[in-house]
């Protein structure tokens, strides 16, 4: 018994002691050790860490294989633990969820039981993964903000992309793990663009896309974000992305219709492609394909084994067993170019259409096309010609054209590349390589160019005596050919110029390719039901609804606004009898201020006070921060006319409620201003003006600025006059007339040139504060020179 009862404790004591063993599993990721910190690290530290490795491991800095997992680990630890709610929930659960039981406590020395149905099974003797729902398998094709808009957006031009949204310890994603597999490599290798967003990481990223739930699986294409809606099922993947792709990128081609298609080269000038297939359905290869090369090439599709398309098959010699794919260029009778072979791959299929995706005489219709028709050359050596035939359209079918395509056709050479161009439709192009002589003459003419270097530039040669299309003429060309490739190109291009830029001759196709695109857009929500989604549905509705309000807003202000002051004066007040001098200067006010009135309707005037001794310590010395008080030096004589012309000026900025406005009156007040120009901090800039008694200087019309909070203030000096020759003084403004700077003009000017009296005339007073609106400017931008005061005079 007492062996027993041993054996028993020691058991038992086994157990315990197993319990109470620190196993670490299940930790598939750790910020603070992705970060190199320890777990009491503090803000600071976290964020410094951050940069410093996140500058180490940015995948476009570092070249390391490793560099953009790196990156993606370093970003996750960072959104983790910069959240303090994130980092306290890792720190208690393991996770920043939140959530107990999907990850254990890190620090925790036991181990985690889990019961179904009456059984307990242990996560850590069975090794399960229960942390992340995201395979390996994803991790090259996760995707960042920043990679999202610079690369798949401008892609999906090219090609439609299919992206997944998944999260870690998300179990509903666990479930169409295999199918997204399976569906990977099914499209990857058609072409298809593939991507994976992690939720937990990339909630920019979402909320750009519109994706709120996961896992979610989106398509990508021409910008366009659509929703996949339906249960996640091989068929359905299939038929989402056969959706995301226009409808009409295959044309199909039957015996009644092929010469048609074949034939209509000219007027879209791109080449024909015939895909045969033979299923009834056009394989998503093919689709594709003529997807990411609908900018060069028309794609017309031809099912084999059907009585429709018997005639086709038989006039070009097509075998029912093998896919097959013709070119077909200027010549409608004859293939450019074909491929045939069981299990066509993608690849063999790119480089097949990139070599056969211009004609063999392609028109020039745009600046784009001339470029890649006829690029710059790449190195000193390297020769790239053009060979260019002006012609007039109604000639193009013509024996010149027909000639000059038969010549293209037997000397294709990759330095060599044949074009034409229509007179009519580029005539700026044209005469820029035409002698005067020439530029009406409608005869054919060919032209020898390279490009330079320099934009726009380039070297040509002229051929003589025109195109006819004769032997004599292709003989010709072919001479200048070979002896322009045996030598140095600009001993023979002896001519330059700078072309113009080309017409878009297919600029007015745009508007019926953004009406197709529309309608397609507008057919997938009408298939996908407007009840479905309507998170994804909120753009376009807040789009209707907010133009319907604007709309309905404008016509309720026409149909009951009040007309202005402006409109609503009659022809007979226009017509009134001339007023004097004054009177037409205060009606110009009146007009200018209407004006300024309708634009402001919480506020009809400008409110200017006194700056006195009660007020000083309110309007000034205890002003609050950020306020600004503009003051105008005034006399008794001027004050209502100045007062009336600061008001004009000032009330275009009446709008910033920080500014103050008030006026200083100069008999009573002359020495407080004396003292505030003696504080300043540059006084000889200040008084160059004054006379050797300051007490003879007048002061009227100068404008100050005043700071009370940071004690500085902003000068603005009036016009001077004398007759009827102004001259501008150093306001922050431009030079005077005479072309000298401001300060060279105020130190030209005699002593006695001051600001006027109080006997000159109410017009040559309101002049001293010209100009005064365009200094306001220059005050709210910071851009005028501050003179700072250690302390603010006292007022008496």
């Amino acid at each position: 018994m007492a062996g027993l009862w041993l054996a028993s404790c020691g058991r038992l004591v086994f157990f315990v002691l197993l319990l109470n063993t620190p196993l670490h599993h299940g930790i598939a990721f750790d910020p603070y050790r992705s970060l190199g910190i320890s777990r009491t690290a503090t803000q600071a530290e976290i964020k410094k860490a951050y940069k410093q490795l996140a500058r180490e491991w940015h995948p476009d800095k570092n070249k390391d294989p490793k560099a953009e997992d790196q990156f993606i680990q370093i970003s996750k630890a960072y959104e983790i633990l910069s959240n303090e709610e994130k980092r306290s929930n890792f720190d208690k659960y393991g996770n920043p969820d939140g959530q107990p039981g999907n990850l254990q406590h890190p620090q925790q020395h036991f181990r985690s039981f889990h019961k179904y149905d009456s059984f307990f099974f242990d996560d850590s003797f069975f090794q399960f993964q229960f942390n992340s729902a995201r395979d390996s398998f994803d991790d090259k094709y996760l995707l960042h903000f920043a990679q999202y808009m610079n690369e798949v957006m401008p892609d999906s031009y090219n090609k439609p992309y299919l992206i997944k949204v998944t999260s870690d310890w998300c179990f509903n994603c666990v479930q169409i793990e295999p199918i997204w597999k399976e569906m990977v490599q099914e499209f990857e290798p058609l072409g298809l663009g593939i991507g994976v967003i992690d939720s937990g990481y990339e909630r920019r990223l979402l909320n750009h896309i519109g994706v709120y739930q996961h896992p979610a699986i989106v398509g990508v294409i021409n910008g366009r974000v659509t929703f996949f809606k339906t249960t996640v099922v091989r068929e359905n993947l299939r038929q989402f992305v056969d959706n995301l792709l226009p409808n009409k990128l295959l044309e199909q081609v039957t015996n009644k219709n092929y010469i048609q298609f074949l034939s209509s080269w000219e007027q879209d000038n791109k080449p024909r492609a015939l895909m045969f297939h033979q299923k009834s359905t056009i394989p998503l290869l093919y689709k594709l394909i003529a997807f990411h090369f609908k900018d060069y090439v028309k794609f017309g599709a031809v099912q084999t084994g059907i009585e429709l398309t018997d005639e086709i098959l038989t006039y070009y010699s097509i075998s029912v067993y093998a896919s097959t794919i013709m070119i077909f260029k200027e010549n409608v009778d004859k293939a450019a170019d074909s491929i045939q072979a069981k299990g066509m791959k993608k690849q063999i299929i790119d480089d097949f259409i990139s070599g056969n995706k211009y004609l063999l005489a392609p028109r020039l219709t745009s600046q784009k096309l001339f470029e890649e028709l006829c690029p710059l050359k790449q190195h000193r050596r390297q020769r790239r010609y053009c060979v260019l035939l002006i012609i007039q359209r109604k000639d193009e079918l013509q024996s010149p054209y027909r000639s000059f395509v038969s010549f293209a056709s037997v000397n294709t050479k990759e330095s060599m590349k044949f074009v034409y161009v229509y007179s009519e439709r580029q005539q700026a192009f044209v005469n820029a390589f035409l002698p005067p002589a020439l530029q009406n003459n409608p005869l054919p003419n060919v032209v020898i160019l390279q490009r330079s270097s320099i934009p726009g530039k380039v070297f040509y040669k002229l051929l003589e005596n025109g195109w006819n299309g004769s032997e004599e003429d292709k003989m010709l060309l072919f001479n200048e050919l070979t002896e322009l490739l045996g030598m140095e190109g600009h001993t023979v291009l002896s001519h330059d110029v700078v072309l113009p830029e080309l017409n878009d001759e297919f600029a007015p196709m745009f508007l019926l390719r953004w009406l197709y695109a529309i309608i397609d857009y507008a057919s997938q929500i009408w298939a996908s039901g407007f009840t479905q989604n309507w998170r994804e549905m909120m753009p376009l509705i807040s789009l209707l609804f907010s133009v319907v309000f604007i709309l309905f807003g404008a016509f309720i202000i026409q149909a009951f606004g009040e007309p202005s002051d402006m409109e609503s004066r009659s022809e007979s007040e226009k017509e009134q009898e001339p007023a004097t001098d004054k009177n037409r200067e205060t009606k110009k006010q009146q007009i200018n201020t209407n004006r300024n009135l309708s634009r402001s309707p919480e506020q009809n005037f400008v409110e200017v006070t006194e700056l006195t001794y009660i007020n000083y310590n309110s309007n000034l010395v205890r002003l609050m921060p950020g306020n600004i008080n503009v003051l105008v030096v005034v006399t008794d004589a001027t004050k209502n006319a100045l007062i009336q012309k600061f008001a004009h000026e000032v009330y275009p900025v009446t709008w910033n409620k920080s500014l103050h406005f008030s006026f200083l009156n100069l008999s009573k007040h002359r020495g407080w201003l004396l003292d505030l120009l003696e504080f300043a901090q540059d006084p000889a800039r200040i008084s160059s003006l004054q006379d050797e008694s300051c007490h003879t200087q007048n002061y009227i019309g100068y404008v100050l600025a005043l700071n009370g909070h940071r004690k500085y203030f902003c000068l603005f000096k009036p016009q001077f006059f004398k007759g009827t020759e102004n001259r501008s003084i150093l306001n922050g403004l431009e030079p005077t007339q005479d072309g000298k700077r401001p300060t060279e003009a105020m130190e030209t000017n005699s002593p006695h040139q001051s600001p006027p009296s109080s006997n000159v005339s109410v017009k040559q007073t309101e002049q001293l504060l010209n100009k005064l609106h365009l200094w306001m400017d220059r005050l709210l931008e910071g851009i005028l020179q501050r003179y700072y005061v250690p302390c603010w005079p006292e007022l008496h």
